[in-house]
């Protein structure tokens, strides 16, 4: 279970640590690089909705971060809670056709876009590789 509960930590760090990049002070002066080609409207009702949006992105990941964290660091039995990989295996694969999508459609910047495609891959390599851990641990 060493195996689950270590993953279980950093992917909650993670998850809690996109919420501080997306909070909207630090996010919205990156737009303009992640979206070149994109006419964000700074400064409007438009691009304030833009930023509140992805602040809402960030809440949900801070929140599976924390189910994370709690499973990883104050059960005594993560491997109760292996759903919660689950969960952030599916996040990462739907946020991956997102960037995939973006980057194929000429609107986020392709170093950016696929860089965040080989963290999701990673995520997920290793989630699938935790849950192999356990399953042989629990036999």
């Amino acid at each position: 279970m060493k195996a689950a509960r270590i993953w279980m930590i950093l992917m909650g760090v993670f998850y809690v640590l996109n919420l501080v990049a997306i909070w909207p002070s630090i996010f919205a002066p990156q737009l303009p690089g992640m979206y070149p080609g994109v006419e964000l409207h700074q400064g409007t009702d438009s691009f304030q909705l833009l930023l509140d949006a992805w602040l809402i992105v960030g809440i949900q990941l801070a929140a599976i971060g924390v189910v994370l964290l709690w499973a990883g660091t104050l059960s005594k039995h993560p491997q109760r809670y292996i759903g919660v990989i689950w969960v952030a295996i599916v996040t990462e694969i739907v946020d991956g056709i997102w960037d995939i999508y973006s980057v194929g459609s000429g609107l986020e910047e392709p170093t950016i876009g696929y860089a965040t495609v080989g963290i999701h891959l990673v995520w997920i390599a290793s989630a699938f590789w935790v849950l192999g851990k356990v399953k042989k641990e629990l036999g």
